[in-house]
């Protein structure tokens, strides 16, 4: 009941030992009981009140709070009706983990010329300018994004996203660097630049190079930008990154990351983002019953 419930998925927990580690000793510095979790243990449910309840090995759970790292804006926002607070909420997991509804969300901000294609999609769509880079529509950490020079190498990577979605994207001067913007509960803590080993992708995960980077105005204006259109929205980004491309001599925006990772900061630099997370959770160990 006082516990707060770091959720995964278990392949994705199986990969993150190493994070929860860090939660659970970060949490109990502050008092705070952090629990990792999977989505396989629960089943979430409706009584035949209406009510939404959870169970947890066969009983009735209800912590005090997700730590949401799963990707499924369905699971956070059962705990939401619930009355359990979910960081990051549920409307960031539905925006963040389509990259379709990202760019239509930001919409009126800088960002690579893009086309989103039906998952059936068997030719480039017309008026196509190689190259192009494709990517699923809801993947993450640079799975099968793929740089394509001609008609013949797109129906190869269109392929391998099948049966997904995906997105057509102009390639940004930039391309195969990337600036990680880390934010925590609505403030910009620090940038982190990545650069692909070889190709266009650059995720550390992948052999990407990563520097502490110090934003530029026009980059830390646009991150704010992105971060002030969550707010306005009513789902503040609690710990995410958004990650921003150069072209042509301007920042632009290539996604949003809900489930950001944290090794790339801590490779770079001597902030503690778990600590800042955790201290912006306060209120929920001081206001709870």
């Amino acid at each position: 009941m006082n516990a707060l419930w770091l959720l995964y998925d278990e392949a994705d927990l199986a990969l993150n030992l190493g994070f929860a580690d860090l939660m659970r000793d970060r949490g109990r510095a502050r008092g705070l009981e952090i629990v990792p979790v999977t989505t396989r243990e629960l089943t979430l449910s409706m009584d035949a009140s209406g009510a939404p309840i959870c169970l947890r090995a066969g009983s009735p759970a209800r912590p005090r709070a997700v730590l949401s790292r799963q990707r499924d804006s369905l699971i956070s926002f059962h705990f939401e009706r619930m009355g359990v607070p979910v960081f990051n909420c549920s409307r960031v997991c539905a925006i963040c983990n389509d990259k379709r509804v990202t760019h239509q969300f930001l919409s009126g901000l800088p960002m690579p010329e893009t086309v989103f294609l039906p998952a059936a999609a068997a030719a480039p769509p017309p008026g196509t300018r190689f190259p192009v880079i494709l990517k699923p529509a809801c993947s993450h950490g640079g799975d099968r994004v793929t740089l394509v020079r001609d008609e013949r190498e797109w129906r190869k990577a269109a392929a391998a996203i099948l049966p997904q979605p995906a997105l057509q994207q102009a390639v940004a001067d930039g391309a195969g660097q990337d600036l990680r913007v880390y934010v925590v509960h609505g403030r910009i803590v620090a940038g982190v630049m990545r650069t692909a080993a070889q190709g266009v992708v650059s995720n550390f995960k992948r052999g990407g190079g990563v520097a502490l980077h110090t934003l530029t105005p026009q980059e830390r204006a646009l991150a704010q930008a992105v971060i002030d259109r969550f707010a306005r929205a009513g789902a503040p980004l609690a710990l995410a990154g958004v990650d921003l491309m150069n072209d042509r001599g301007r920042p632009v925006v290539n996604e949003v990351e809900d489930v950001v990772g944290s090794r790339m900061l801590y490779r770079t630099s001597d902030i503690d983002i778990v600590s800042l997370f955790l201290d912006g959770l306060s209120d929920i160990a001081a206001n709870a019953p």
